[in-house]
């Protein structure tokens, strides 16, 4: 039963993803609901695709003066592409992706490195978590990179996260951050 409950649940995740109309979190019944496994969680993200405004930002702006952040499903639906400080010289990618079952998630950071964190289940309904798993151009044992965080689904419009830095192999404080999603004019 739990099984055919959760290919229901992926089912609906998959088709808000493919549809014309991306479908809002609360027609998917919430994150809790969809959010169970790496291929879910890779699902429900791409229902986030729009023009978004950062607010609470913290020492994470590199030099970035807006507040814009976009996301797009891109190739095929094989990937989502989140564009911080869209135009600007401290422009930073993240890009979601599936490997095999894996969620992964490549930040290419302003600071010119490139980790890579991997989804791993929360106990909390709702919260989309990944772990540090490796990246290039840097030494995690001394070079600042985004090492771990957390994303919050509040409502089809609210996006909540929570990301720790590591230097000098030291968690620094979290980079907090609000994001709404604009609406169309």
């Amino acid at each position: 039963m739990k099984a055919m409950i959760a290919a229901c649940a992926l089912s609906l995740a998959c088709f808000a993803a493919r549809a014309d109309q991306p479908k809002t979190t609360d027609e998917l019944g919430g994150p809790q609901n969809v959010v169970y496994d790496a291929a879910s969680a890779f699902e429900f993200i791409k229902t986030l695709g729009g023009e978004w405004v950062r607010g609470g930002e913290d020492e994470h702006s590199h030099g970035g003066n807006s507040k814009a952040t976009t996301i797009r499903v891109t190739a095929a639906g094989s990937s989502v592409l989140e564009t911080i400080f869209p135009g600007e010289d401290s422009e930073m990618l993240t890009v979601y992706h599936m490997d095999g079952d894996d969620l992964l998630l490549t930040h290419y950071c302003a600071l010119q490195n490139a980790p890579v964190l991997k989804f791993e289940k929360s106990d909390k309904p709702g919260e989309i978590k990944f772990v540090f798993l490796g990246g290039t151009n840097f030494d995690p044992k001394s070079d600042m990179h985004v090492h771990e965080g957390v994303m919050r689904v509040k409502d089809a419009n609210t996006l909540e996260s929570t990301f720790v830095a590591y230097a000098d192999g030291k968690p620094r404080p979290s980079i907090r951050s609000t994001m709404k999603r604009k609406q169309a004019k």
